[in-house]
């Protein structure tokens, strides 16, 4: 096995496992919580619980389409940079977490397309 194929590898792994907690954390507080009406909320917020469903959706569509499923919860996630910007915690390290699912989904895809056209060559 080449090392490109490892890192394809192991970049999908990493995004899978990662992900997978980052999406049960957010479920688990979203229940413990309690969900609230998004609809009467103000709109900032509304664009905040959207972003966070296209990073959850991303995040679980990358198990099946890497690129597709990573590009998607990055969108997501830069959504969701612009909705709690100017929020009084600001940026915290679980934001930041957000973008690592999506940006191992995108290069795992990348490297495995790249090793996969060099080696049909």
């Amino acid at each position: 096995m080449n090392t490109t194929r490892l890192s394809a590898a192991a970049c999908r792994w990493t995004a899978r496992i990662l992900g997978t907690l980052l999406v049960l954390s957010i479920v688990l507080i979203a229940v413990g919580e309690g969900m609230p009406n998004p609809f009467t909320q103000p709109i900032s917020v509304q664009v905040g619980f959207l972003a966070l469903a296209l990073v959850m959706i991303g995040i679980l569509g990358g198990w099946r389409w890497e690129l597709a499923g990573g590009a998607l919860s990055l969108f997501g996630w830069s959504l969701f940079v612009v909705a709690v910007m100017h929020s009084p915690r600001g940026l915290t390290w679980f934001v930041g977490a957000l973008a690592l699912p999506g940006a191992l989904y995108v290069a795992g895809a990348f490297l495995r397309r790249h090793d996969e056209t060099h080696h049909s060559a």
